[in-house]
Parts: structure tokens; sequence; C-alpha cells
């Protein structure tokens, strides 16, 4: 339980913590050279895309505006179908240009604590070196607006948002920041205009770009001059769809004895049972995933499973080691799974190979063949995984950056009412991100309380716990009005000398003050 005491002890260890030095004096690297944070490198067959190259290198680095500051900033936004190529595109053109900048930076941003996150990843990597203890301590909200105070005051750097649901998450930064250029991927086709954003839209590719592809991928052994119109209705048939080439051409160079003909055929047959999920692109996804499933669990029996797990997190940079946690398995055999799916283009794994990805759309296909019973039985044993990875005391700042790295995935597969969230709710309480744990805290109250019914211990604990958050996050009012209406619940169910009732009276002082209220506030506590 949280008292006014502890509201106290919080605020002094913020108070003690190292402070950020100012953004001004910090390079982007302790040599000048360019920091570059890209999640892999590109891929080495790109085609079809120079005149989208052509349109975000234009819409970058054209004529540009001068915002009310007078600072310049440019900003495209590629938006498209999942699995078109967006992200692709994006990391083709940062590469391609990165010695351009002083800086380029990749953030993963399908939701806004996505976009903080990220922005505080490249503050602690400005920050290595004689500034890494303050960066580390600071809080993601902290850190995250130190980068954008960095970003505020430099021209020439790239940052690249990667898949933003809406434009209003990035609302709050875009307008902070001058001097740079900033590329957007979404699927989102409206709304960016109204930032500033010159909009890129991208399409499937054409037949004979996507068969060139097609020809690269699978190698002149299955591709020769002869096979090129199979290669091309292959390419329609997979409706030019850059994913779902690069995992047939995986397929068909994978199996032995396997051609662009005889895939054919297998498409023609496949049930793809996965095609009522509304996607555009998943039913063509759903016919590769059919066909190379048999053949994955017929070369290792563990990868199929593995990738069911993966499609439960978030699907960026899960750290392999969650899944060293399965049981009846060790950490060459996740390793070699992984590796085979890797192969077939199932999954991306990190330059560093310590963190794995996969794409939104291979995700949902995955998901939606399995039947309800599968899917939750599957879900719970990913929840189980990251629990085993979680470290033990989340208030020790050594464990603050396993956390982060675990965050995502743990919002995406850990029940509210679980002990890994509390620790996850401790670890955001303990470094200070007090608007994520309210966020968290919200979901693990309603979850109590849909269980065990308003006056249950467990609910009135997680209800008094929300108060608190809310204040610390900013909304003393709201903290206060919390507390108010928990404390008679409290008094009729404990009784009025109870600590949690005396506590819950404590707080009510506490946040009644922090309103403006000091007089209102003890009474009401007496």
């Amino acid at each position: 339980m949280n008292s006014a005491r502890d509201v106290t002890i919080n605020q002094q260890q913020l108070v003690a913590r190292p402070p950020l030095p100012d953004a001004a004096i910090v390079n982007s690297s302790p040599q000048g050279a360019g920091l570059v944070g890209l999640p892999r490198r590109p891929a080495a067959v790109f085609a079809g895309r120079g005149d989208a190259l052509e349109r975000v290198h234009t819409a970058l680095t054209g004529p540009r505006s001068l915002d009310v500051a007078g600072a310049v900033i440019t900003q495209a936004a590629v938006h498209g179908l999942g699995g078109i190529g967006k992200s692709e595109l994006a990391l083709q053109y940062a590469d391609r240009h990165r010695g351009v900048y002083r800086l380029v930076w990749w953030i993963d941003a399908d939701t806004p604590a996505q976009i903080q996150t990220g922005l505080a990843a490249l503050t602690r990597a400005l920050c290595v070196g004689s500034h890494s203890v303050a960066a580390a301590q600071a809080t993601t909200e902290e850190a995250a607006a130190w980068a954008v105070s960095w970003l505020a005051s430099r021209a020439g750097w790239l940052l690249i948002f990667d898949n933003v649901e809406h434009p209003d998450h990035l609302d709050p930064y875009l307008g902070r920041m001058a001097g740079g250029s900033v590329l957007i991927t979404t699927r989102r086709d409206i709304g960016w205009h109204h930032l500033g954003c010159v909009p890129i839209s991208v399409d499937v590719l054409g037949v004979e770009a996507a068969t060139a592809v097609l020809a690269a991928l699978i190698g002149p052994t299955s591709a020769s001059p002869s096979e090129l119109p199979e290669l091309a209705a292959l390419a329609q048939e997979l409706g030019c769809l850059p994913l779902a080439l690069r995992q047939a051409a995986a397929f068909i160079t994978r199996t032995p004895g396997m051609t662009a003909p005889a895939y054919r055929r297998l498409l023609r047959t496949s049930p793809a049972r996965a095609h009522a999920a509304g996607h555009p692109g998943q039913a063509v996804v759903a016919q590769v995933w059919t066909l190379t499933r048999e053949r994955i669990a017929g070369l290792d029996p563990l990868a199929p499973r593995l990738l069911a797990l993966l499609a439960c997190y978030a699907p960026d940079q899960l750290p392999i080691a969650v899944l060293h946690h399965l049981p009846g398995t060790d950490e060459l055999r996740v390793g070699q799974a992984l590796e085979v799916l890797a192969s077939y283009s199932m999954i991306t794994i990190s330059p560093g190979r310590d963190a794995v990805s996969v794409h939104r759309l291979v995700q949902a296909v995955i998901l939606a063949d399995l039947r309800e019973q599968e899917r939750q039985a599957v879900r719970d044993q990913a929840g189980d995984l990251l629990a085993a990875e979680l470290p033990e005391h989340p208030e020790v700042i050594g464990s603050w950056p396993a956390y982060r790295r675990l965050l995502a995935h743990a919002r995406a597969v850990l029940p509210p009412r679980s002990a890994a969230m509390g620790q996850v709710i401790a670890y955001l309480k303990a470094s200070g991100d007090y608007t994520t744990a309210k966020t968290l805290q919200h979901q693990r109250y309603q979850a109590q309380l849909d269980h065990h019914g308003p006056e249950h211990p467990d609910t009135l604990s997680a209800q008094a716990a929300l108060a608190y958050y809310t204040g610390m996050a900013g909304d003393v009012v709201a903290a206060r009005d919390q507390f108010a209406a928990l404390l008679p619940i409290r008094e009729r169910v404990s009784g009025a000398e109870h600590p949690s009732t005396l506590t819950a009276r404590a707080n009510l002082a506490f946040w009644s003050g922090e309103a403006g209220d000091a007089v209102g506030g003890c009474g009401r506590g007496a």
C-alpha cells in the first residue's frame, strides 16, 4: 500500500538522482561521427521502389517551410497496407543516406508508450559515457523530453517513426522538433497534412518488379529465363505483396525439388483457413503460411510452436532469452528452431542475435489459424515465459534495462491480475514512469473489480494504488477524489482503525493538500 510517507520517499529519490546534462552540450557521438540506430540491415534484394525512394528524398530534402520560430523541419509519411514494404522502404532510405545525417534513429511507434520509450532510448544512446548513469536513472518521460530538447537544438538528423497508428500520437513531439527530418510509416492514409507531413502512398509492386524480386531471391538455379513467365504468374497469385513474395521464395529455395510451377499448384490446393480476417493481404499470407507450416514442422517441430508464441508478443525486438524458459527445450534447440523460421522469412533475428521480430501481418495470420482454446493456451504460455524472464527486484536500478526491453511485450501478454504485472508496475513506480503505471494499474483494478467485486480486499488495494499513481502522474484533484471515494468503503469493510483505512485517510489528507485544500483534507480524514 502507498502511504503519504511513500510519496515523500519517492520524491526524495527522484531529487537524489543525478541530473541529465544540458542537451546543448552533448554531441551525437564522442568522436563527432553520426550516431546510427537502425533495427537491422536492409534487405539485399530490393526492387521496384525507385520512384518511392525518390519521392521520400524529395519530401525530406526539397523546398522547406519555416515554422513560426524560423526552424526548418521536413516530414514525410509513407502509408500503405500491411506487408506492402513500408518499413523496408524507410530502412533502405535511412541506410542509403546515413552519411549525410549527424544522427539516424529508428523508433518502433505502434503506441504512444513505445514512441516515448524510443525517444528515451535515444537519450541513453546519446549520453553513453560520462552521463550514462544519469540517463539510465532518468524516468522514461524525462529521458524522452530530453531527447526532444536535443533534437530541437540541432539540425541535420533523421528520425524514423515506424508503424504509427494515428497522427495524434506524434502531435506532442513534432511541433517541438526543428532542423531535422522525420520519416513516418503508417497504415493510415489520412490526417498527415495537418502535421505538415508529405503523404507518400506505397502500393503493391508491379508485376515486372515482383517477378524480378522472386527471381533474385530464388536465384539462377530455380529462376532461369525460361521460368520467368511462371515467376510472373506466381507473383500475380501472391498479389505482388512483398512480404508474401519473400516468404514464398524462401519456401522454394529451402525445399529440394521445389519450383515455381509446383509452388503454384500447392497454392491452388491450399485451404488457407485464415482468409476471413478482413485484411486485403492476409489471405495470401495465410496461403503461404499454410504451405510453409507443414514444411517447417517437418524440419523442426519446435519452430511452429515458437512462431505461435512469437505471435502473442509485441512484434518488435523480443529478447530471445524469453524463449529459453520454454519447458522441455534448451538454448541450442531454440536457436536452431529460430534459424529455421528466419530462413523461411517468417521472423527477423536482430544483428546482435539476441532479439527477434515478427511482421504484424504474420502474427495476425498465425493467431487466426489457431482455435480459440489453442490461442488462449499459447497466450498463457507466452505470459509465463515472459514472467520467468523478469528480474526479481524491480525496484533495483540494475534491473531497469531488462524491464525496459520487456515492457511492450509484458503489456501484450501479461494478465492484468498476475503477480508478474505487479512486478512491472512496481518497476514503473520505482523508475518514476507514473503515467504508464497509472494506465496498467487501471487495467489491474478493472480486472480485480470484474473478478472479485467492488469490496474485496484485492480490489480495494488496486483502487488505492490507482489513486496513488493518478496523483503521481500529475492529476492531484482526481487522486484526492478517488481516495475520498475509497475511504468510506475501507471504513465499512475493514474498520476505522485498520492499517489500510488509516493509509487511505493519510493519502486523502495528502492529496487534498496537494490540490490546495489542506484543511479540508485533514478534516475529512479525521
